[in-house]
């Protein structure tokens, strides 16, 4: 058995498969759908951008196999590094990753 299927069938504490919370209380966007749900939505039209880089996220977490690192923890790095890093200055990416909008 590989180390991803090994921690994929060790539960936590909680009964919930490594770490991630059944309800995903961390996430805004990505909630374990297969497809992403916000293609296409008009009044937030980053939602989907924004559901994709959770989903990456997730994933990545999850590949983490025996990882000491709280899933919460991980993903506030995760988020600022994405804010500060990855997308374009001058926008306040809090505010557009809360509404899902500009």
């Amino acid at each position: 058995m590989g180390l991803r299927n090994k921690a994929m069938t060790k539960r936590n504490e909680h009964g919930f498969f490594s770490g991630i919370t059944e309800d995903y209380s961390n996430y805004r966007w990505y909630k374990g759908e297969r497809e992403n749900p916000y293609q296409g939505d008009q009044k937030r039209p980053l939602a989907a951008s924004f559901w994709e880089y959770e989903r990456d996220f997730h994933l990545a977490y999850l590949d983490k196999a025996g990882s000491s690192q709280d899933l919460a923890e991980a993903y506030k790095i995760w988020k600022l590094s994405l804010f500060t890093e990855h997308l374009p200055g001058n926008i306040n990416w809090e505010k557009v990753f809360e509404t899902g909008t500009k």
